[in-house]
């Protein structure tokens, strides 16, 4: 998708919710601490971008797998981020019922 600040910003998954939002992911997969802060800042990047274009319409999320520092997934949810885990799918599921 091109943006509003006329970048590219791909969605790795978009479903639809209630009220015809639009649920915007990211899937990363860490290795250590240190990949971690920059995969953390491409979501933060990308979910900063789709806010800006598509306002309300969107929420924004990142599907976590692997080894994170312990204040990146804070870091997402300071930027309104929802945080989800690879390992806890029964937790998205129930989520995402609730939402959609």
């Amino acid at each position: 998708m091109i943006t509003a600040d006329g970048t590219v910003q791909e969605v790795d998954i978009a479903c639809g919710l209630k009220g015809g939002r639009i649920l915007a992911m990211e899937c990363k997969v860490s290795n250590d601490q240190t990949n971690s802060i920059k995969r953390v800042n491409d979501v933060v990047k990308k979910a900063g971008a789709w806010q800006k274009h598509w306002g309300n319409f969107v929420a924004t999320a990142a599907m976590l797998q692997g080894v994170f520092a312990k204040n990146e997934p804070i870091r997402l949810l300071q930027a309104n981020i929802l945080v989800f885990w690879s390992h806890d799918l029964d937790g998205f599921i129930s989520w995402l019922e609730e939402a959609a």
